[in-house]
């Protein structure tokens, strides 16, 4: 009996041990995407503000209104750019080391949307937009900051591989008891064999799903937000037969029961 015990015991302490093993390189290896996020994504915004503000600084008066105009245009959208990415780099901090509290309430599908645009306004201004989202949505229990966080995501992503003057696409049904918010493109496309791999931080990180234009933890900050909502995503083709669609798809609770007026 002592033996089989003791058996059992030292397999239960190295299981222990490997569980340790795996939780330890995955801190390290999101130690590393976060290091990498923030020698790129963060830099490159404060580049472009610096160089703005200098200008105004050395020529002042000399500048034209409107060159100066665009000039303090362009810092501010590369603020709003920074505040998005800081954002980012928080909620991936959270998920990572599983401090992310999930604060539920009822909200309208149509008020995530909004928000999201608003925030995006700039970023989405040379594309054409089209927008269905439907009047009567069943409303959602979730963390609305977050589903609202990763919609933006998905659509600034969506925007940094559009070509100039492109159709965007972002459409909220219902099927199969879930509701889905999907956004096509027009973009390069995704390889189908590379689909999966968009979600990656670690191969985003080295790839970039942006063009170029970051790190790519975007994707993969999705995918953690909408997981832990019990959510999947899917990833398809975009506008007819092009680029990426993208479809972020939360269960559907029973709806909470309208309050009856009281006499």
């Amino acid at each position: 009996l002592g033996q089989p015990l003791a058996q059992a015991l030292a397999r239960a302490r190295l299981a222990e041990q490997l569980e340790a093993a795996r939780l330890h390189g995955e801190t390290e290896q999101l130690r590393s995407a976060l290091l990498a996020s923030v020698s790129h994504d963060l830099r490159t915004p404060l580049t472009a503000m610096r160089g703005s503000i200098d200008s105004l600084l050395a020529l002042g008066e000399a500048i034209p209104v409107d060159d100066r105009r665009e000039l303090l245009e362009g810092t501010r959208n590369e603020s709003e750019r920074l505040d998005r990415y800081i954002q980012n780099l928080l909620d991936m901090t959270r998920l990572g080391h599983g401090g992310l509290k999930l604060a539920r309430d009822w909200v309208a599908p149509g008020d995530i949307v909004g928000s999201a645009l608003n925030r995006l306004r700039v970023v989405l201004a040379p594309l054409r937009v089209h927008t269905d989202v439907p009047a009567e949505l069943p409303l959602l229990f979730v963390h609305a900051a977050l589903i609202e966080q990763a919609l933006v995501n998905v659509l600034e992503n969506a925007a940094r591989f559009s070509p100039a003057n492109g159709r965007l696409a972002l459409q909220v049904s219902v099927q199969d008891s879930q509701l889905r918010f999907a956004v096509f493109d027009q973009g390069p496309g995704i390889p189908v064999a590379d689909r999966e791999k968009i979600f990656d931080m670690f191969y985003t990180a080295a790839r970039g799903d942006r063009g170029g234009q970051g790190t790519g933890l975007g994707l993969a900050i999705c995918q953690g937000m909408i997981g832990a909502h019990g959510g999947q995503i899917l990833v398809g083709e975009g506008i007819d037969g092009q680029g990426t669609g993208i479809t972020l798809c939360l269960p559907l609770p029973p709806q909470p029961e309208a309050e009856s007026e009281t006499p």
